[in-house]
């Protein structure tokens, strides 16, 4: 599932003109989002291209979107009245018209507001479109209130049931014909106009089963007995949630304001229920279903799978991604040392985190698995390894000066840590896959996969033989070494290769 809350284009939010090779304060500079002053400007609607700005922003997003979903996914997508019809209009040509699955309209204020110019806005939309024909949506857990009509029980191992009317509108005369209550031998027929549901050998068999009710005192006229066992074990979603159901803008505040004692920056954060009801219904609790939000804002889409898995058992994960928008000069998020959007994304997760062990912890609930609501957080930043830069208008003086300043492969300031996971993309593994230290032999090693990949890269610190020979040992798929670790020994370099052809196992330097 994808689930994005992205700027509705009111004329107060910022719609952005991508340059994915700047860093953030050039990007805002060439895409006139801040004066002189270092403020940060809008998308007027007094801007000639107020619709243009906006869809050039969100359609590369969407058509990333497409591409990411899995042939059983579905992509939400937050939205108001100025830009749903557009916004319609290009997911339709994107994952095609077919592809509509539904418009949720969610009740946002519980209360009108009086100083409104025209009418009081109530409501949002959230677009569905499913990747292919593969999603099926899921049921909204049966509540007691959805129970309470199932009160009786003839403790005959069936359980509680309810009654039903007998009789259907839609005529059919061999459905319409008398029956007998064996307790009293009074004879009822179908209301004028209307028939029995079911056929007379149905009926009869359904007499037989003690599945007609006749009253409290077996004496009334024949109903059906709707078993709860038997019905459908949830409930179909409809396209209106009302803030009841779904929380509201309010409520939202609230749960900003209860994590960091402002709502300051986030005018109309939307309500962790509101996540959850669509995680309901979009994904399954058990099936590690993963969740993406590349408008990550405050972080209520993590916030609220962490408290969903927390409450169904599930093992649902999260991506979170938000562009490094720098908070307000002054403001009290950034008193408190919050300078980018990033920044307070990342510690409400961590907040939240913690908040929901708590609670987990009071309840005193012993869960099969320990409920995880840890994270990894990632920058993109530019490569740590040597790039070559070099062209053919280069003169041999130039060249010369190109490969003195190639003699180390990696910065040597970075942290292993950092060049691990650069490693790992490369080599196509996942930002999840676990990783572990471990002591080979003196040397500070990382184990990826259980072993699968083992990585050293401390260039720092010269292995001796014995010791790569000991990382050898451990068999990996693949076997990683930092090329400055060598400080240019060709010979202990030689004699490691020669020791993974022995093992079978694949060298690979960085």
């Amino acid at each position: 599932m994808i689930y994005i809350d992205p700027p509705y284009n009111t004329g107060n939010d910022f719609v952005y003109e991508d340059d994915y090779t700047d860093p953030i304060g050039t990007y805002l500079d060439i895409t006139s989002q801040r004066d002189g002053d270092g403020k940060l400007s809008t998308n007027p609607e007094s801007a000639g291209r107020f619709h243009s700005n906006w869809l050039n922003m969100i359609y590369p997003r969407l058509k990333l979107a497409r591409n990411l979903l899995r042939e059983d996914g579905v992509i939400a997508v937050s939205i108001d009245d100025d830009e749903l019809p557009r916004l319609r209009m290009v997911m339709e040509e994107i994952f095609s018209s077919d592809m509509f699955y539904a418009n949720i309209c969610w009740q946002k204020k519980y209360s009108p507001a009086n100083d409104a110019k025209r009418f009081s806005d109530m409501h949002d939309f959230i677009i569905l479109f499913s990747r292919s024909d593969a999603f099926m949506r899921g049921l909204f857990p049966r509540t007691d209130e959805n129970n309470k009509p199932y009160k009786h029980d003839d403790g005959d191992g069936r359980g509680p049931y309810r009654t039903d009317n007998l009789s259907v509108r839609t005529y059919n005369a061999a459905n319409d014909f008398p029956i007998t209550n064996p307790n009293t031998g009074d004879v009822y027929s179908p209301p004028t106009g209307r028939c029995w549901v079911f056929s007379k050998e149905t009926l009869r068999r359904y007499i037989d089963e003690n599945r007609i009710y006749w009253g409290k005192n077996g004496a009334g006229a024949p109903q059906l007995k709707r078993y709860l066992s038997e019905v459908q074990q949830g409930t179909v979603p409809s396209t209106w949630w009302t803030h009841e159901f779904a929380g509201h803008n309010d409520e939202a505040r609230k749960e900003i304001r209860a994590l960091f004692h402002t709502t300051a920056i986030f005018e109309t954060p939307k309500p962790t229920r509101l996540i959850k009801r669509l995680s309901q219904v979009l994904t399954s609790p058990n099936d590690n279903h993963l969740i993406l939000d590349f408008f990550a804002g405050s972080g209520t889409t993590a916030h609220a799978i962490m408290q969903l898995n927390a409450e169904d058992g599930g093992n649902r994960r999260c991506i979170s991604v938000q562009l490094p928008e720098p908070t307000p000069a002054g403001s009290v998020v950034r008193e408190q040392g919050f300078e980018t959007i990033t920044d307070i994304s990342r510690e409400r997760i961590r907040r939240a985190g913690t908040k929901i062990l708590e609670e987990e912890m009071s309840k005193l609930e012993i869960r099969a698995e320990p409920l995880d609501v840890g994270f990894r957080a990632y920058k993109l930043v530019d490569t740590n390894f040597t790039k070559w830069r070099a062209d053919s208008s280069l003169d041999e003086e130039e060249l010369s000066d190109l490969f003195a300043q190639m003699e180390e492969s990696a910065n040597g300031n970075a942290q292993p840590e950092v060049l691990l996971t650069e490693i790992l993309l490369k080599l196509g593994f996942s930002l999840t896959e676990q990783v572990t230290s471990v002591d080979v032999a003196g040397l500070q090693a990382f184990s990826v996969a259980d072993g699968l990949v083992v990585a050293y890269l401390n260039e720092h610190t010269k292995p001796t033989l014995e010791q790569l020979r000991a990382l050898v040992a451990l068999e990996p798929e693949r076997l990683v070494i930092l090329e400055d670790a060598f400080k240019g020994d060709d010979e202990l370099k030689t004699n490691l290769v020669q020791e993974c052809r022995t093992s079978s196992v694949d060298l690979w330097t960085a």
